[in-house]
């Protein structure tokens, strides 16, 4: 089983304002949401808050937490810019960049990942395309700095002996400084540190931490997501 990643960055540097927005999603959804006590152990049902880098607060989501719903609400509430990710079972990295709640662009590495139908496919393929122009425009970047990453990464035909998908990895780097290849999903981190957000070296060292109640799977909206 591979690994599962929710993990989105806000452009402000006001962290417990991205916290109370935070708060107020999983209230608007009857989701009981408090502080965890800094001497339980991280859970699969917390969210995490970084201190803020670059001017971007980093939220990481729960495992298997679909959150582009979550991201589309705090950006809308705090009126900020948002980069929200996610990697699906250590194959695929998929990103959204928001306004205001509002959608800017999509990319995701495997549009045909769950689905064999052509028609389907070019759907996706043009939904999930990426537009570096537009991410550039936005976070005030060249657009030469975040192009290589939009680059699709193909799945072989097969699946290994567990019935998972087989992934073809793309080889080399988008720049000789980058610490992943493009064909693993953790692109997306030197992806992210080319405008701004850094996803954390270290999990453990958060600056605030929620505990969602059991069952928030079944309560959360996902938001448009389809990757």
């Amino acid at each position: 089983m591979g690994e599962f990643v929710a993990v989105s960055a806000f452009r402000t540097g006001d962290a417990d304002s991205v916290l109370a927005a935070a708060g107020r999603f999983f209230t608007a959804n009857d989701c009981l949401a408090e502080p965890a006590q800094s001497t339980e152990p991280v859970t699969d049902d917390d969210v995490l808050g970084f201190a803020p880098v670059n001017g971007w607060t980093v939220v990481n989501w729960p495992r298997y937490f679909t959150e582009l719903a979550a991201a589309e609400f705090i950006s809308r509430d705090l009126a900020v810019l948002g980069s929200t990710v996610r990697i699906h079972d250590g194959d695929y990295w998929s990103h959204s960049l928001l306004r205001n709640g509002a959608t800017l662009d999509r990319f995701a590495t495997m549009p045909d990942y769950f689905t064999d139908d052509p028609p389907e496919i070019a759907r996706l393929t043009a939904r999930y395309a990426g537009q570096p122009a537009v991410i550039a425009e936005a976070v005030g970047c060249p657009v030469d700095d975040v192009a290589p990453y939009l680059v699709p990464v193909d799945v072989e035909d097969g699946e290994d002996d567990e019935g998972y998908h087989v992934v073809e990895p793309e080889v080399g780097r988008a720049f000789p400084d980058d610490e992943f290849e493009l064909g693993s999903p953790w692109v997306f981190v030197d992806f992210w540190r080319r405008f701004g957000p850094r996803f954390p070296d270290d999990l453990s060292a958060y600056l605030w931490r929620l505990r969602l109640a059991e069952g928030w799977f079944d309560k959360l909206p996902g938001g448009d997501a389809e990757l």
